[in-house]
């Protein structure tokens, strides 16, 4: 478990003194709430655990959890996220078409693994990540076993977006939000990943570590992709070819973050996400209007939603790039 999330850890002990039946694990995305729901459900399915502690490690619980073999322990994710020993370029092929949602028979499949014993005479966990990638009719699908889900069963749902779960979830589930991780941790853990500029790096990434490492390893793709963006000359449909093989979610996230700062730079100097861009953003943003702006922010939001499963990724990126070329186009009302 990584450092930063000790503090979860403790608060974790605290509110869960009684064995809850289901959680809802919450953070932003890059905190590391994932590792962190993958922590309890090793601690809670550890043979040697005493009251106040994580998995031992060494146990044979515990060597089953970290083999991926553990017969009381599910992970549903959706089939894009699963692991294939496929070449990299009959890899990219096959997810994508692969779904990027968690389909409703894999609930469904549940039900056998829970009509039986545990194997270990101890506790059985379902870990769901990411729970938003649950539709409405897979989530509904769900809450029979959360109404009714057999002694020592725990169901731990993973998600950055709380708020596209139903209500009906969340009534039956204990809620846990991973705490903010403390910056001066965090910035250690990226000088050991070797990442050069890790204060720039947290900054890209709203604070989140796990981002930032991810930013940093693709910093050149993002710096590429910034210089074409504010280019006098914008291509969009050129810019899009460019960045075929870049996860669209990806280019919603840079294009969100840009964005906002060039928002903000309307009403002041400061760059929350490109301090090494600052002079751009000002200039930038002086060709921009603060309304369209804040509603291309809003469209952003809204694709950020699609960019799992666009129906075509090319075509996708470049709506967002001719849009942005308008809103660059404009000026001050």
């Amino acid at each position: 478990m990584f450092d930063w999330l000790m503090p979860a850890w403790k608060a974790w002990e605290k509110q869960s003194a009684r064995l809850p039946q289901a959680v809802v694990i919450h953070a932003p995305e890059g905190y590391g709430a994932f590792e962190f729901a993958q922590g309890v459900a090793s601690a809670l399915l550890c043979e040697n655990r005493g009251s106040a502690r994580q998995s031992c490690g060494s146990c044979v619980a515990c060597r089953w959890f970290s083999q991926g073999n553990h017969p009381d322990f599910r992970l549903v994710v959706p089939e894009s996220m699963t692991g294939d020993p496929q070449s990299e370029g009959e890899e990219l092929q096959r997810r994508e078409k692969r779904s990027e949602q968690i389909r409703i028979e894999q609930v469904r499949e549940l039900s056998d693994f829970l009509s039986v014993g545990t194997h270990r005479s101890g506790n059985r966990v379902i870990l769901i990540y990411p729970a938003e990638a649950m539709n409405t009719h897979t989530q509904n699908a769900l809450l029979k076993s959360l109404e009714e889900p057999p002694p020592s069963t725990v169901f731990l749902l993973v998600t950055s977006h709380p708020d596209r779960l139903l209500a009906t979830v969340h009534s039956r589930c204990l809620k846990f939000a991973v705490p903010a991780p403390d910056p001066m941790q965090v910035l250690r853990w990226l000088k050991e990943q070797g990442v050069e500029q890790p204060e720039t790096a947290l900054a890209r990434a709203g604070g989140s570590p796990l981002a930032a490492l991810k930013a940093a390893e693709s910093e050149s793709e993002r710096g590429r992709f910034l210089d074409g963006l504010n280019e006098r000359g914008l291509d969009p449909i050129r810019l899009a070819e460019s960045i075929q093989r870049i996860p669209v979610g990806d280019t919603v996230d840079w294009l969100q973050r840009w964005s906002y700062d060039l928002l903000l730079a309307k009403s002041s100097e400061i760059s929350q996400y490109h301090p090494d861009r600052r002079s751009l953003i000002v200039e930038v943003s002086g060709r921009c209007n603060a309304e369209e702006l804040c509603a291309y922010l809003r469209y952003l939001a809204r694709a950020r939603s699609l960019s799992r499963h666009p129906l075509n990724a090319k075509l996708f990126a470049e709506d967002l790039l001719l849009r942005y070329q308008r809103l660059v186009g404009g000026a001050d009302s």
